[in-house]
């Protein structure tokens, strides 16, 4: 019998976080100190109505009809959390979303990353 590498070495830790983010149910969108997106996860495209080609390099915010003005807060604090509400980039309207923004290092260099999830109708 084999025996399975521990689960707390760095390698295996990156590949679960990874895998976990990537398949994730709520939104998860990485943006730079430009607020332009730079990553995102499936569930982020989805609720946000876009594909991932059509998200990055977009602006943080452009598409927020209320609660715009909490980036700021984010940036300014390191962490928010609140409601917003997004046109989607498809046109089918808005949807509103729980948030939360929080400052991160990625290969050292800092970045902010946002969960999103829908509130049900």
């Amino acid at each position: 019998m084999t025996a399975s590498p521990p689960l707390g070495t760095p390698e295996i830790q990156a590949e679960l976080i990874s895998e976990a983010l990537t398949s994730a149910s709520v939104g998860f969108l990485v943006w730079d100190e430009t607020r332009r997106y730079i990553a995102a996860n499936a569930a982020a495209c989805e609720i946000l109505g876009t594909t991932l080609e059509e998200l990055l390099g977009q602006e943080v915010g452009a598409h927020t009809v209320e609660g715009g003005e909490n980036v700021d807060d984010a940036l300014a604090s390191g962490f928010s959390t609140g409601k917003a509400v997004v046109r989607r980039f498809d046109g089918r309207g808005t949807v509103e979303v729980f948030y939360a923004t929080f400052t991160t290092k990625t290969a050292g260099m800092p970045f902010m990353a946002t969960v999103i999830a829908p509130f049900a109708s």
